[in-house]
């Protein structure tokens, strides 16, 4: 589709997953000569500088509830790349209840589960969210989900599966000998940051390494055994020059930016099966069932962490599958992806 889509993402509390994911779509498909924008919020808080890219407006905005909400529909409606777009695209559940309450043209690309998962926050709070969301997403032309997980998440409202994709990395010096773990990711809970620190400290001639920020991080410095580092945030150069693996343990993670960044660079890659990459990045039977393990089993982590410790050509033949399989996990496989759905959406509506 070459018409004019136009990216809303606001407002976003941090410049991390969603907001590198808009601006490189954006970034890519302008490459392409499309006509693409995107308008972003960002919490006057959040780390990071607002990007220069070229079709991408930041703004300064606060996440402030449901009020919050319908100003944001105002502000949107307000946008002159907003309002001229051919298709909206929202990134997230906020811009996805303010623009249900415009009468603008919008699909909704959920990136990951749009209401609370259970235990994340309380009963009412989660309800009142999921009917809110439930209801704004019905009022979408059409619900896209990055992964088959999600959509299996979320449920039958989700009409198409939209597989996104990331800038690869460029390649990086690498040591000869790899010999840590990374771990990378935010210092939360649902990032399940206690489950690397159990399988490490099982096996205790390996080493590992917490590249990250969030509230964990003193618990996290407490509690690790001596063969495992708590890094802080890293440059990507450091990040991966050492790494024999990347170990996601996330108990929720609707794709997984750095399991994917990782395979591209050809790092064995470790994940649990609440990666949505997952499955596409494991098509042999026999490598999933080695590398995507439950949440739940730490024996589990520590057998597969001691054999592609111990075992160079097993090394080899995960990191050779999943960069492979990452090969279609690009941001230009993305922006293809994007265009085929939302010409499809186009072609459905014009047929009725």
């Amino acid at each position: 589709m070459s018409g004019r889509v136009c990216f809303v993402a606001a407002p976003l509390v941090a410049r991390s997953g969603v907001y590198n994911s808009t601006v490189e779509a954006v970034t890519a498909a302008r490459a392409r000569g499309l006509p693409w924008t995107a308008v972003i919020g960002v919490a006057g808080e959040a780390s990071g500088s607002p990007t220069d890219a070229d079709g991408v407006t930041e703004l300064t905005l606060e996440p402030r509830g449901l009020g919050g909400v319908r100003d944001l529909a105002g502000r949107l409606k307000s946008l002159p790349q907003v309002r001229e777009a051919d298709v909206i695209i929202s990134m997230i559940p906020q811009s996805d209840m303010a623009l249900s309450l415009t009468s603008l043209p919008w699909i909704a690309y959920l990136r990951g589960l749009p209401w609370p998962a259970r235990g994340e926050s309380s009963r009412a709070k989660t309800a009142v969210w999921r009917g809110l969301e439930r209801l704004a997403l019905g009022r979408a032309r059409e619900v896209w989900a990055t992964t088959p997980l999600l959509a299996r998440d979320v449920g039958s409202i989700v009409g198409r599966i939209v597989a996104p994709g990331l800038q690869p990395p460029s390649a990086l010096p690498r040591s000869p000998e790899p010999g840590t773990f990374v771990w990378a990711a935010r210092y939360g809970h649902d990032k399940n940051p206690s489950l690397f620190l159990d399988a490490l400290r099982a096996l205790p001639q390996a080493r590992g390494a917490m590249y990250g920020t969030g509230p964990l991080r003193d618990a996290l410095a407490n509690d690790a055994p001596a063969n495992v580092r708590i890094a802080g945030w890293a440059p990507r150069a450091e990040l991966w020059s050492d790494a024999i693996a990347y170990v996601g343990t996330s108990t929720r993670e609707a794709f997984g930016r750095s399991a994917v960044e990782a395979a591209m660079l050809g790092i064995p890659t470790i994940v649990s099966d609440r990666f949505g990459c997952a499955e596409m990045l494991f098509t042999d039977p026999e490598l999933r069932k080695l590398c995507v393990l439950p949440v739940g089993d730490a024996a589990a982590w520590t057998r597969t962490l001691s054999v592609v410790h111990s075992d160079p050509r097993m090394r080899e033949r995960i990191a050779s599958h999943v960069k492979m399989n990452a090969a279609g996990l690009t941001i230009d496989s993305a922006v293809d992806n994007i265009s085929a759905a939302s010409a499809a959406v186009s072609r459905a509506r014009s047929q009725r």
